[in-house]
């Protein structure tokens, strides 16, 4: 299958010149307009007003208007219909600006600087500016969202004017404003209704407005018509369908009752769908690879032992995994960092398949007789069959694995994202942020959070604290490919399965959605049309 443009195809060269300059730069600035992110092209074309881009997808998330909460892709797309970010990126990643019109960054002041848009409107007609900024930002510190824990404070410096003070330098921050630390929904809506509601009705700038929410069924947008792109959006309205089976998703597409897929998918379907005509996007999204996490920090688990955990590693073999069931259009992953991300440590060793290595491991551990354990995971028709595979390989070696697929991404982001616990090995996908950093920063280091069942041995933390302050591209670069050695060769914290690619097909008369072109969460609402 011909691969597209996308992160960790063939932009991530000029995604590494552009993290470069972005860090490397103690004071930034930017004040540009802000660009589409267009996905196919339709050149030539003049854009035609009308229709319901209807969109199928894996899931909907939780919490689409409560953006502390909003941490799965899915989730991001829907909300980003009606919620805007301060930022967003481009095709190689670099930060631009959105609602803020430029930010500055003084790593040595520890501040960021928000220059805000002015004569935006929420879709209840009040003001979006500094007060609102403000209070958003403040409710994702007391919600403890990511990337706030290093904000001491916030500025009003005017009314579209806003400065986020921090305890101490990181450089990843600024990407978090084009996620859900950046998303921003209206105060006085969030104030008037209270959370629950809040988070069941997104109230934001975006080009379109919210109708209603079935869970896990459906959820319907209409076009905002006081939106601040003059003569946007084109679409009338936006339908999202939740099918969490890739192959119904097909058949949808197939019979018309779609205009656009989105999610995994089998690379059999994709292949079809692509040679039959159907556009496809495509892209290796953020910068982590899908993984089991072993309860390593529990010290009455097997996992806390180091060699139960190699064992583990060397007993599974990703390469057959890949070749047999993703027909190697994913990648055989020997590290959480994906091939061609800046952050990919080629010393590192990994765990090359070795049974006979893994028993010998785990009857020096003390279980040559092996033990029990789970894989939790998000149940879908292609990781179904990946981690049956993993199961069997396990097996062979003793370990005998219990399979529990989640039915919903609502519990799966509790257990990993809010301070739950699991048995056994828990499946981390990949990661949408592609600053490799921040991401090893919030999801994997510790702090009772995120994976709150992983170890986090000193060694390594030091190495992620180094990474995410360091003032230029290149230590920082040199300390996340430490802590990754660490990750994988010292410690197997997190057992490398395959690096996934990220799919958006659709008909084509349709332009511009931007689904899978620049990040797994980003798209453009806003400039997507259909042809009649």
């Amino acid at each position: 299958m011909k691969k597209r443009t996308g992160l960790g195809t063939v932009k991530w060269p000029i995604l590494v010149l552009a993290a470069t300059f972005l860090i490397m730069s103690t004071v930034l600035s930017r004040g540009t307009e802000p660009s589409s992110s267009a996905a196919h092209g339709a050149a030539g074309k003049t854009p035609r007003y009308g229709g319901i881009l209807k969109i199928v997808s894996f899931s909907e998330g939780r919490d689409i208007g409560f953006p502390p909460r909003i941490v799965i892709s899915d989730g991001y797309r829907v909300a980003g219909a009606a919620l805007e970010t301060l930022l967003r990126m481009d095709r190689s990643a670099k930060l631009v600006p959105w609602l803020a019109v430029s930010f500055k960054e003084d790593a040595k002041a520890k501040t960021i600087t928000l220059t805000l848009r002015n004569g935006v409107k929420f879709h209840d007609g009040t003001d979006f500016n500094a007060d609102a900024v403000k209070w958003n930002i403040e409710l994702a510190i007391s919600n403890k969202g990511q990337g706030t824990d290093k904000i001491r404070s916030l500025d009003v410096l005017n009314s579209n004017t806003v400065r986020i003070n921090l305890t101490e330098w990181d450089n990843g921050i600024s990407s978090y404003l084009a996620q859900n630390l950046g998303m921003i929904i209206s105060p006085t809506a969030f104030k008037k209704n209270r959370e629950e509601w809040a988070a069941n009705h997104p109230v934001g700038t975006g080009p379109f407005q919210f109708v209603s929410w079935d869970k896990d069924a459906r959820v319907v947008y209409k076009k905002f018509p006081g939106y601040w792109q003059v003569g946007k959006p084109y679409l009338d309205g936006i339908e999202f369908q939740v099918v969490p089976d890739p192959m119904i998703r097909e058949f949808t597409l197939r019979k018309g009752e779609a205009d656009l897929i989105m999610g995994p998918a089998p690379p059999k379907i994709i292949d079809g769908l692509q040679k039959d005509g159907f556009v496809v996007e495509s892209l290796r999204p953020g910068s982590g690879s899908t993984c089991l996490v072993p309860s390593s920090a529990d010290p009455k688990s097997p996992w806390s032992d180091l060699r139960v955990r190699q064992a583990a590693a060397y007993a599974i073999d990703n390469a057959a995994i890949v070749r047999t069931i993703f027909l190697d259009q994913y990648e055989v992953a020997n590290q959480w960092v994906p091939k061609g991300h800046w952050g990919y440590n080629p010393s590192v060793v990994g765990y090359r398949y070795n049974p006979v290595k893994a028993k010998k491991l785990l009857a020096e551990a003390g279980y040559a007789a092996g033990f029990k354990a789970k894989i939790t995971y998000r149940g879908t028709p292609e990781y179904d069959q990946a981690f049956t595979a993993v199961q069997g390989f396990l097996k062979k070696v003793g370990i005998d694995i219990t399979l529990e697929p989640l039915a919903t991404t609502a519990v799966l982001q509790r257990i990993a994202f809010e301070g739950g616990q699991w048995d056994g090995l828990l499946v981390s996908g990949a990661n949408t942020n592609p600053d490799a950093a921040s991401q090893l920063a919030s999801r994997y280091s510790g702090g009772g959070r995120n994976y709150s069942l992983m170890a986090v041995p000193e060694d390594y933390l030091q190495a992620v604290r180094n990474a995410i302050s360091a003032s230029n591209f290149k230590d920082k670069q040199k300390w996340v490919q430490e802590a990754v050695k660490l990750m994988i060769d010292k410690y197997a914290l997190v057992i490398p399965i395959f690096s996934i690619s990220d799919y958006a097909v659709s008909k084509r008369t349709v332009h511009h959605h931007g689904i899978a072109v620049t990040q797994s969460q980003l798209w453009t609402p806003e400039d997507a049309w259909m042809e009649r």
